[in-house]
């Protein structure tokens, strides 16, 4: 292959490349609002307000951090084990 042909190679390669990437963003725009959508209908659906939501996500938000406090506190406990069988 002649330097000029792979030059014009690779510039369709990028046009393309350019061209997927646009459609990829557009997809994944497109997947988030269609999620959002499917969420929405779940609340409208079980008749859930706006205060019951927000509670929710209250209670979830406590949730993980007990689990992480959780992780932490094994995560010492085994250290400690180790130090102590050492």
């Amino acid at each position: 292959m002649t330097k000029e042909r792979i030059d014009r190679e690779l510039s369709k390669v990028r046009a393309q490349i350019e061209t997927l990437q646009a459609k990829q963003k557009d997809l994944e725009e497109q997947k988030r609002m269609a999620e959002r959508a499917e969420k929405m209908d779940i609340i409208e659906k079980n008749k859930i307000s706006s205060e019951k939501l927000q509670l929710l996500i209250k209670l979830s938000e406590d949730e993980i951090l007990q689990l992480l406090a959780e992780k932490e506190k094994k995560k010492e406990m085994a250290e400690n084990e180790e130090k102590v069988i050492s």
